[in-house]
């Protein structure tokens, strides 16, 4: 009776399984974690969902769409998973946050000469700034930086845009004079940039945070969210995470998967 009541079970999960579709609002220019290659996509997140998809039985959908953008898509039913997402208290009632895949560190990247004498944000919240930098329109990047942003006198200093690729695109361009980037991102563009590796610098960090891919709980169930969760612990203990992390080597930086943590649960 048990053995009948497993085949039964097996079949209604790969039936379930079978129409499984996960779409990630995805954006172009964040290499070596995004990387546009014509229609498709590539890329470290990129790989890494595959892989979970694959474990569970699920198909990955890319729906190119900007960062703030993709949020609103989320509230709406529209994306189910989203990734390089920070954890913070009210995040947790839409998303469940699976992984770490990344220990993100955000620094500020720029032209040494904008931004003299500033080596840490709790001087940038003390002294301000006279360069300009450009920071991820709907990033998360730690409370220091939001209590500045809330200010109204410095907020003249900061440009927010749309995309990773515009905001590299102002800093190359002299539009701007720093810009907030994860250093995994930095290294990546500054191996194949020779502007971005002899004029800009990374500065000081900003924020440090592992980054996660965010579940929408409006469109997947418990059930869905528990399995993903599980997948993404066995391919960890497995070394399947960190083998595909090995394929994208970079100069003086070495990327690699933090413990998993629990699922997160909603507020």
């Amino acid at each position: 009776m048990k053995y009948v009541s497993l085949i039964i079970v097996c079949f209604i999960f790969k039936a379930q399984a079978a129409g499984c579709v996960l779409r990630m609002g995805i954006e172009s220019g964040f290499a070596p974690f995004i990387i546009a290659n014509g229609d498709s996509w590539r890329g470290l997140n990129v790989e890494l969902l595959q892989r979970l998809g694959q474990e569970v039985g699920c198909e990955v959908e890319f729906v190119h769409s900007p960062w703030l953008r993709s949020l609103r898509l989320v509230e709406q039913g529209e994306l189910d998973v989203l990734s390089h997402l920070s954890y913070n208290p009210q995040r947790s009632a839409q998303f469940a946050f699976i992984g770490p895949h990344h220990q993100e560190n955000i620094y500020l990247v720029g032209l040494p000469s904008a931004f003299v004498g500033l080596t840490a944000m709790s001087e940038l919240k003390q002294h301000g700034t006279s360069g300009i930098i450009a920071l991820l329109n709907g990033a998360y990047y730690g409370e220091e930086l939001e209590s500045i942003l809330n200010d109204a006198k410095n907020l003249t200093r900061f440009v927010f845009i749309r995309g990773n690729a515009d905001k590299q695109a102002l800093l190359l361009n002299g539009r701007v004079h720093g810009v907030l980037e994860d250093i995994a991102a930095y290294h990546y563009w500054k191996s194949n940039n020779t502007l971005a590796r002899e004029q800009f610098k990374p500065l000081f960090r900003v924020h440090q945070s592992p980054v996660f891919f965010g579940f929408n709980r409006l469109t997947l169930g418990e059930a869905q969210l528990k399995q993903l969760t599980a997948a993404w612990q066995q391919l960890y203990v497995d070394g399947s995470l960190q083998a595909i992390i090995d394929r994208y080597p970079m100069a003086n930086y070495q990327l690699t998967i933090p413990m998993p943590a629990p699922i997160l649960p909603a507020l």
